[in-house]
């Protein structure tokens, strides 16, 4: 989408991909709000690429789904983190069977012990759940790294000591809700891991082929 969010994905993939020696054959605008696609996967289908890399969210993932089934656009797709959402696999179906996405936040049925103590807890207050959606879980997190942080700020609470108690945060484990979280005083991004998933149409989510990993290269 022709966003910052976008334009950084752009900017990113161009700059990674000159370590593996590859650049992109071709580049599309698809903006959020887009709900026709067909120009644009018209474009790419001309390239007849191997891989897509696709960076985008909301309606206009939707479009480009859509439209790449309708005129046979079969390139294997790389997926950013909107992709990886559950409930595009409701409205696509078998369209994205190929894909391969990453997440930075578990799934439901994740074998590790912080979703293991997740799903035990909402049962808890909720015998009936059966399933949540990832949303849930990044939801989770956050309220987890809200929680450590208020409880390492103390009694002296403010804006300022939160933000230190924040980036007392090293490597601090999640249970594999999430990798490592870590702060300091010149970075607040709090981590650079994630899973490599596939999709799992039948059961509507997506399993993991890989642990939480850092990127080959990074800055």
């Amino acid at each position: 989408p022709d966003v910052g969010f976008g334009k950084n994905g752009l900017r990113a993939a161009e700059k990674y991909l000159t370590n593996y020696n590859l650049k992109l054959s071709n580049k599309t605008i698809i903006n959020m709000g887009e709900v026709d696609a067909t120009s644009q996967v018209l474009i790419l289908k001309k390239e007849n690429p191997d891989y897509i890399i696709l960076h985008g969210c909301c309606t206009g993932l939707l479009s480009f789904y859509k439209a790449a089934k309708r005129y046979g656009l079969r390139s294997n797709v790389l997926g950013s983190f909107y992709v990886s959402d559950e409930d595009n696999i409701k409205v696509i179906g078998d369209g994205m069977k190929d894909a391969l996405v990453t997440s930075s936040v578990g799934y439901w049925d994740d074998n590790a012990p912080g979703m293991a103590e997740l799903r035990k807890i909402t049962k808890k207050y909720d015998p009936e759940t059966k399933w949540m959606t990832r949303s849930y879980m990044q939801g989770w997190l956050i309220s987890m790294l809200c929680a450590e942080g208020l409880k390492r700020a103390g009694r002296n609470l403010n804006p300022e000591t939160l933000v230190e108690a924040y980036e007392t945060f090293k490597n601090f484990s999640t249970g594999g809700i999430s990798g490592p979280v870590s702060y300091s005083k010149d970075n607040h991004k709090g981590g650079t891991t994630n899973k490599l998933y596939k999709l799992d149409i039948e059961n509507q989510t997506f399993i993991p082929i890989t642990e939480y990993r850092e990127p080959a290269f990074k800055d």
